[in-house]
């Protein structure tokens, strides 16, 4: 009975694919996970038989170590496989103050729901479906509840920071995922006045980093900063790996940039050697944190985001 049960309550999901067109259900016809976010946990290869899914028995809870493993149906192969998340998934969650089950619901229909589960879109991208129970008594942390609502991480910042970085451009405290109009960049002209929410250690060194997300380049690098009396010691003589170079209307591709203000309280000092490695352009958060891992730790200590646009916002007021 609870084979069945199990494969009833996903059979609806394998009319997502024709359905949406989203980032989430792109080629899910093609993986033996029904669910998107997820790859299957494959065998070791050997002369005889190449790597494969490995197989599962949804009541033996046989599946190895993985990122939340676990057995279920597969749709393509029509057996069951062992699935764990993929490395920096974007796993959906329901909208604030509803539980997740993580259970595609492909046609906004609540029936294929279990009681007391709204089908509801999914929290950064409406056309995934997910069944959602209301509650009121939900807890968020921030700063990473917003970093996660804004689809910051892991998608563009691979782990949330501990704390919000309070940045202040031209006597203007910013918020997270301000937004500055095309005809108000002066506000951005010069480097920000930050802290960090948290007293800092004088015996340690930090790193900030500013990124646009958009056209993937550093804008702005100062490493082995000194802290005093639990502040940030950048002055005039603090030498920039990367100088700040301001937003532009005239900055490509057209439109809204998203940028990415991290502190980085480092682990060792930085070498010149190692900044001048450092790729500018075609910049990647994960990528140099996995590179540099030596020197920073995965977590940032503080960070913000906002964004600028090099056209007028002619989005529609709600």
């Amino acid at each position: 009975m609870l084979n069945t049960v199990f494969i009833m309550l996903l059979l609806p999901a394998a009319g997502l694919c024709a359905r949406y067109n989203s980032h989430l259900v792109k080629g899910w016809s093609n993986s033996d996970c029904v669910r998107p976010w997820q790859q299957p946990l494959m065998s070791k290869p050997t002369l005889r038989i190449p790597s494969r899914a490995i197989e599962c028995h949804p009541e033996e809870h046989d599946c190895p170590t993985g990122r939340n493993a676990v057995c279920q149906y597969s749709l393509r192969s029509q057996k069951y496989v062992c699935c764990e998340d993929k490395k920096d998934a974007d796993i959906p969650t329901c909208p604030k103050f509803y539980e997740t089950l993580l259970l595609p619901c492909g046609n906004s229909v609540d029936s294929q729901c279990p009681r007391g589960y709204r089908c509801l879109g999914s929290l950064g991208d409406d056309s995934v479906k997910l069944c959602c129970k209301p509650n009121r008594t939900l807890e968020y942390r921030e700063p990473e509840h917003t970093f996660r609502e804004n689809r910051i991480v892991p998608r563009l910042l691979p782990v949330a920071p501990a704390y919000e970085l309070i940045a202040t451009f031209s006597d203007e405290q910013i918020s997270m995922g301000q937004l500055f109009d095309a005809d108000i960049l002066d506000k951005l002209a010069d480097p920000p006045v930050m802290s960090a929410g948290v007293e800092l250690q004088d015996e340690k060194l930090y790193t900030i980093i500013l990124a646009d997300a958009t056209s993937k380049a550093v804008t702005w690098l100062v490493a082995n900063i000194a802290a005093f009396d639990g502040q940030l010691e950048i002055h005039r003589r603090t030498k920039s790996a990367v100088s700040y170079q301001p937003p532009d209307s005239t900055d490509r591709p057209v439109g809204m940039h998203t940028m990415i203000l991290a502190l980085y309280e480092q682990n060792d000092t930085w070498t010149q050697k190692d900044l001048a490695r450092i790729a500018m352009d075609d910049f990647n958060f994960t990528e140099w944190l996995e590179e540099y891992a030596h020197v920073l730790p995965a977590q940032a200590l503080a960070a913000t985001f906002y964004g600028y646009s090099t056209k007028k916002d002619d989005r529609k007021r709600i």
